[in-house]
């Protein structure tokens, strides 16, 4: 073989290669792992922070998945001397993560002040208040950033005087993959396999009086009741084909992804209320609902409460108001016809009293 055809055919296979690492990120989507590939699509975050108090230091990396609002990896050191003075967030991430990398291999840190950064460091990302940071960094207000991630640091982990720098690029998981030197690398048998099977939630269907049993699913997720207290339906009185506003509750890609086809997904990772018709209600104690939102997509919702009102998709006020409407044109149809007979009957007898 040539050196040109050689090459070529390297090339081809670390090509192919990418591919395939783009799609386990992508969770088999073709469409996004090819832009993956191309640099075009990016769903990642990277954090690089450096902290000094007057008791501790260290530097840490975060990778956050912007699509699923996910930790995908972090890496942090700590120590009681300012080993880390020198690091420089303003650095591209892979030196600083190969320095802090480089220190930590030096040894002189704290192992117990690091263990308990790095859950301090998992705490801040599963806080309430983390999406506004993500979107400071959307919007590329640095000085934001920074004021917002040193209090949400403070509060949490109690140092005194915390200095705090941080930066941040955007990324996406194959640069991850290829070029970071802390993160897990994909096993060649997970590769093959793909993530996107991997994570679909799974299926349960019982067997015994099982209100999806012998229909075709393809999804179930768990979801909550939109409440309405004034024009919702009581529910007590909600009944199979019923159309109600739900809440998804789980937060897995598949969900992200079926509420992201409602657009009822925002930038922030909250779920927005959809509509699902009740295809199935049952009280024993507690109300259990499925319904259906898409073909072969279904939602289980238990709800405990029995005095509350349930909020309806907004065609259900049209009809009632509607059914309203008709009964109350029929009511005055009545009336007019009773007024008219009985004028007609006063008239008859009338004519025979002055007849006679």
């Amino acid at each position: 073989m040539s050196n040109d055809l050689e090459s070529a055919a390297n090339n081809f296979s670390e090509q192919s290669k990418k591919l395939q690492i783009a799609m386990y990120y992508t969770y088999g989507d073709d469409d996004k792992a090819r832009k993956m590939l191309t640099g075009s699509y990016l769903d990642l975050f990277v954090i690089k922070g450096r902290f000094s108090s007057s008791s501790v230091y260290g530097a840490f990396i975060l990778f956050f998945n912007l699509d699923y609002f996910k930790l995908v990896h972090s890496y942090s050191i700590a120590c009681r001397s300012d080993e880390t003075g020198d690091v420089k967030t303003s650095k591209d991430w892979r030196n600083f993560e190969k320095e802090i990398f480089e220190i930590n291999k030096a040894g002189n840190l704290d192992e117990v002040f690091k263990g308990e950064f790095s859950a301090h460091l998992n705490k801040i990302v599963n806080m309430k208040e983390f999406p506004k940071l993500i979107k400071l960094m959307g919007q590329d207000d640095g000085i934001a950033v920074n004021h917002e991630f040193q209090r949400l640091l403070t509060d949490l982990t109690g140092y005194q005087s915390l200095d705090v720098s941080i930066d941040y690029e955007k990324i996406s998981s194959l640069t991850m993959e290829l070029c970071s030197s802390t993160s897990s690398k994909i096993s060649a048998v997970d590769l093959a396999k793909g993530r996107a099977k991997q994570l679909e939630p799974e299926i349960k269907i019982e067997k015994l009086d099982d209100p999806l049993e012998g229909k075709d699913v393809k999804l179930v997720l768990n979801g909550a009741l939109i409440l309405s207290p004034i024009k919702g339906k009581d529910i007590a009185s909600l009944v199979e084909g019923d159309r109600i506003k739900i809440s998804l509750v789980d937060n897995n890609p598949k969900a992200i992804e079926v509420a992201r086809a409602f657009d009822a997904y925002d930038e922030s990772g909250k779920f927005k209320p959809i509509t699902g018709r009740i295809i199935s209600r049952k009280h024993d104690g507690a109300y259990t609902f499925f319904a259906i939102v898409a073909r072969g997509i279904y939602v289980k919702i238990v709800e405990e409460e029995d005095r509350i009102k349930v909020s309806m998709d907004p065609s259900f006020y049209s009809n009632t108001k509607a059914g309203d409407s008709g009964a109350g044109a029929g009511n005055s149809l009545s009336l007019i016809i009773s007024g008219l007979v009985f004028i007609v009957l006063i008239a008859v007898v009338l004519y025979f009293v002055m007849a006679g």
